[in-house]
C-alpha cells in the first residue's frame, strides 16, 4: 500500500475533495501509481492529511465513478488499468506566481488563511449534526454491484425516483404543485440558474431583479447580458409598480426570505406579481434558497403554490438543509419551458453525481430526511434566538438595528458607530471575527446611508455565537 501526500490548499476556490481527486487521478494516469496498487483507506488517508473523512470519501467516490480505481470487497480501493501519458503540472504549482492575481475570496465563508476563530458566514451549516453514519450506510448501498448503473452519467433530467421524492417533499413543505416530470436536478443553484437562463434567453431581453441579490446570481445575470431593471425593496418586498414600469419579460425574486435583507413578500404583492406575469405572458423566477427555515408563526407557502397559470419557475437547493458539498439543486419548470428543455435548446449536462442523487433518494424514502429536517429547524431556531439575545444583551453602547429576523440562517446588523462598512469588517477581523459586507450584493454600486454587515449563524456553536458577539462589541466600541 502506498502513501499519498498531495498539496491541499483550503484557500483555493476548488473544494478539497476535488483537489485530492485531481492529484490522485494525475498520479494514476501518469503511471506514478502502478496498476492494481492498493490505496490508503479513507480513515488512514484522512488522518495522514489532517482532514475530515468526507473530502477523502468524496474524492474516492469520484475516482471510482470514473473508473480510475476499483473497490474490492473487504479489501479496499485499488488502482485500475489506465493508459498512461505525461501530464503537465498544474499552473498553481509553478514557482513564479508574481503575475498571477490572488484568488477571489468567497463572500459567504472565510478561507483557511483568515485564521478566524468565529466565522459568521451565511454559507456554513451545522456539520456536527449531519447524520454521517446513516448517509455513509446508504451510499454504500449505492456502490453494490446491482447498482452499477450509478457509475454511469445518469439521467439528464436527474434520477427519476429522486424527482418523485422531491415533488412530494415540496408539496408537503412548501406547497409547490408539480409532477416529478417538471423537476430538473442540478449541481447547485448556479448550475440550475444557468440552465434556466439558457431556456429564457430567446424570449427574455429585460429582467426585473431585486435591487440586492446574491453576488453569484448577479455575476450569472451579467454573463447572460440581460438588461437588468433593479427593483427597490420595501418592508414587504419589492415595489410592484416598478415591475409594471420595467417592460421586463421576467422577474427574479426571493419572496420567502429576501437575500440579503430578509423581508417576506406580502400576499397582496404576490397576487399582484402573479397577475402581472399573466397579463404580460412573463415569467417569475422564485429562488427559495432557505424557505424551510421559518421560526416565527406558520410557514409561508411558496409563491409557486399560488400560481394557476404556470408563470413561476421554482428554484431550490439542499445546500442549507444538508450540506453544500453534495451540490444538489432543482428547478420546477412550467410545461412551456420543460418543452424547450426536452427539445434540447440548451447546452446543459447533468453534473450532479448519480451516486449522491440515489443516496439522497434513499435518505428521503427512509424518513431520515424528514427527521433530520425537524432536528435542524429546531437547532437553527435555537441558534437564531441565542444570536438575537446576545446582540441585544451585549450592544448597550452602540446604536444598531437588527434586520431580517425570524427565518433563514443569517441576519443583518445596521451599525451606527462612526465606522464605514470596510472598517466594521476589518476591525472585527482583528478580533478574530469574520462578518460580511452587504454592499457587494447591490446590482449597482452605491453608498448606503448606514453601514450594514451580514452575520450567518448556521455553522457556529451556541457558545461561539455568544463569544463572537462579545468580541464584535469590543471591536466596534474601540476608540
Amino acid at each position: 500500500m502506498i502513501e499519498l501526500t498531495p498539496r491541499l490548499d483550503e484557500t483555493l476556490e476548488e473544494a478539497l475533495y476535488m483537489q485530492l481527486y485531481h492529484y490522485i487521478r494525475g498520479e494514476i494516469v501518469a503511471g506514478r501509481i502502478p496498476t492494481n496498487n492498493r490505496l490508503p483507506s479513507i480513515r488512514r488517508l484522512s488522518a495522514h492529511l489532517g482532514v475530515s473523512r468526507t473530502p477523502v470519501a468524496l474524492a474516492y467516490d469520484q475516482l471510482l465513478a470514473e473508473g480510475y480505481i476499483i473497490s474490492k470487497p473487504r479489501s479496499g480501493f485499488y488502482t485500475a488499468d489506465v493508459e498512461t501519458f505525461s501530464i503537465s503540472p498544474p499552473t498553481t504549482y509553478l514557482k513564479d506566481q508574481s503575475n498571477v492575481p490572488p484568488s477571489i475570496p468567497r463572500s459567504y465563508h472565510s478561507s483557511q488563511e483568515d485564521l478566524a476563530l468565529y466565522d459568521f458566514g451565511y454559507g456554513s451549516v451545522d456539520l456536527d449534526s449531519f447524520p454521517l453514519t446513516k448517509w455513509r450506510k446508504l451510499m454504500n448501498r449505492c456502490l453494490l454491484p446491482e447498482n452499477s448503473r450509478l457509475l454511469l452519467y445518469g439521467d439528464l433530467q436527474g434520477d427519476p425516483e429522486l424527482r418523485e421524492e422531491i415533488a412530494t417533499y415540496l408539496h408537503q413543505i412548501r406547497g409547490v404543485r408539480c409532477s416529478s416530470e417538471q423537476i430538473i436536478i442540478g449541481a447547485g443553484t448556479y448550475h440550475s440558474l444557468d440552465l434556466l437562463f439558457q431556456l429564457l434567453k430567446r424570449d427574455v431581453s429585460c429582467m426585473a431583479v431585486e435591487k440586492s441579490v446574491n453576488n453569484g446570481v448577479k455575476a450569472l445575470l451579467e454573463q447572460f447580458r440581460f438588461d437588468l431593471h433593479p427593483l427597490h425593496l420595501e418592508s414587504d418586498g419589492i415595489r410592484i409598480e416598478e415591475v409594471y414600469n420595467s417592460k421586463a419579460q421576467a422577474v427574479y425574486v426571493t419572496p420567502s426570505h429576501q437575500f440579503p435583507f430578509g423581508m417576506t413578500l406580502s400576499v397582496n404583492k404576490r397576487i399582484k406579481l402573479l397577475n402581472w406575469a399573466k397579463e404580460h405572458n412573463a415569467y417569475i423566477i422564485e429562488n427559495d434558497y432557505d424557505g424551510e427555515f421559518r421560526y416565527n408563526g406558520r410557514p409561508i407557502p411558496s409563491l409557486q403554490s399560488l400560481d394557476n397559470d404556470e408563470r413561476v419557475v421554482y428554484v431550490g437547493t439542499f445546500s442549507k438543509v444538508l450540506t453544500p458539498s453534495f451540490r444538489i439543486s432543482y428547478l420546477v419548470l412550467p410545461h412551456t419551458l420543460l418543452e424547450q428543455f426536452r427539445l434540447g435548446r440548451h447546452s446543459y449536462d447533468q453534473l450532479a453525481s448519480p451516486i449522491f442523487q440515489k443516496t439522497l433518494q434513499l435518505f428521503m424514502q427512509s424518513g431520515d430526511f424528514e427527521r433530520h429536517m425537524r432536528k435542524m429547524r429546531s437547532l437553527y431556531h435555537k441558534k437564531h434566538d441565542i444570536l438575537l439575545q446576545a446582540i441585544r444583551h451585549v450592544f448597550q453602547d452602540i446604536n444598531i438595528d437588527i434586520i431580517g429576523t425570524g427565518s433563514g440562517l443569517h441576519i443583518l446588523l445596521r451599525v451606527r458607530n462612526g465606522m464605514n462598512e470596510t472598517q466594521l469588517v476589518q476591525t472585527a477581523k482583528q478580533k478574530g471575527v469574520i462578518v460580511y459586507p452587504t454592499s457587494i450584493y447591490t446590482l449597482k454600486q452605491e453608498l448606503t446611508a448606514t453601514p450594514t454587515v451580514l452575520l450567518g449563524f448556521g455553522g457556529l456553536s451556541e457558545m461561539d455565537i455568544r463569544t463572537g458577539i462579545e468580541l464584535l462589541n469590543k471591536a466596534w466600541s474601540a476608540e
